[in-house]
């Protein structure tokens, strides 16, 4: 087990190095930069941005400029922003906490919606409902996350008036530390671009449940269960369900790039107050050094959230523990 996990922590920093090392480039070889847009219209001359480029450490080598930004990550410094001039820990760390909050919400829904259905579609393959149902979130998971948000938008926030649109500013506080009111108003703003999320993740798990469940279904340890005396209900959740944790936790790992980019969409499209929106209003800024926090820390999520992956797979699955 140890060597194991040397090995997936290695393989994570390396990861984690090629993506910084990417974005930091990319952002730093774009074209203009925030100093540009720094100075009033009346002090826009070459010499003002020349100031100003010096002071934020533009004007060095990509590569000093890059071993900078290295050693201050490793401090848990990564500079300050060029146009707030607030620390990127700061900013990033309160972008991040509620893009945690909406992935949490949306990942949840998603285990708890495919869980169920996938494991009712497997284990009642004649029931109708459950053939539906499965179908309806397999139709919905080819749905492009941003139409799929667009659509639940119109039909549950501008159709029905059931649900807000933006203008959520800070979601943690009112989540967590505030009155009853702002908690109910935090959670409807909340729900539907958790809902967005779960429409599609939900459909995945499902789809992997389901299979799961089915392959299961005639296996000896179930028949056993049966010709016990134990309910079908019994066998399911007792017996069936335990034999599936592998599968599943297999997939949401496949599942967490794709839950990053996915969940970046929607807080756009929502206004979503997380990394997104501070990324894109970084780069238009060409902000610098939030973006290249902003792409250390979503190479971290990754890099961990796959290790962790592994790690609780290889934890579950017997066969794994032996190899």
């Amino acid at each position: 087990m140890a060597s194991f996990l040397v090995r997936r922590l290695l393989h994570a920093i390396a990861v984690m190095a090629v993506a910084v090392t990417l974005g930091f480039a990319l952002v730093h070889l774009a074209p203009g930069d925030a100093m540009t847009g720094s100075v009033t219209q009346a002090d826009r001359s070459s010499e003002a941005r020349d100031r100003l480029r010096t002071r934020a450490g533009l004007d060095q080598p990509l590569t000093t400029q890059y071993a900078r930004f290295v050693r201050g990550a490793m401090r848990g410094d990564l500079g300050r922003s060029f146009v707030s001039d607030q620390p990127v820990v700061t900013i990033v760390g309160a972008a991040l906490r509620n893009s945690l909050v909406l992935s949490a919400a949306g990942l949840c829904a998603a285990i708890l919606l495919g869980l169920g259905v996938g494991s009712a579609q497997g284990w009642y393959p004649a029931n109708r409902v459950w053939r539906v149902l499965g179908r309806t979130l397999t139709a919905l998971y080819a749905v492009p996350e941003f139409v799929l948000a667009i659509g639940l938008i119109g039909l549950l926030a501008y159709g029905a008036g059931l649900l807000p649109v933006g203008g959520m500013s800070d979601p943690v506080t009112s989540l967590l530390g505030s009155t009853s009111e702002r908690f109910v108003d935090a959670a409807r703003h909340l729900l539907l671009p958790a809902l967005t999320l779960a429409l599609g993740w939900g459909a995945a798990v499902a789809r992997q449940q389901r299979a799961a469940i089915a392959a299961s279904a005639g296996d000896d340890f179930i028949r056993t269960a049966r010709a016990k005396g134990r309910s079908e209900r019994a066998a399911l959740v007792s017996h069936a369900l335990p034999a599936t944790i592998a599968p599943v936790i297999a997939i949401i790992g496949l599942m967490l790039p794709a839950m990053v980019g996915g969940s970046f969409i929607i807080e756009v499209v929502f206004a979503w107050p997380g990394l997104a929106v501070a990324v894109v209003h970084a780069v238009a800024q060409r902000d610098v050094p939030v973006v290249s926090g902003a792409i250390l820390v979503i190479a971290l999520l990754v890099a961990s959230s796959s290790l962790l992956i592994d790690v609780l797979i290889r934890a579950a699955d017997p066969r794994q523990r032996a190899a």
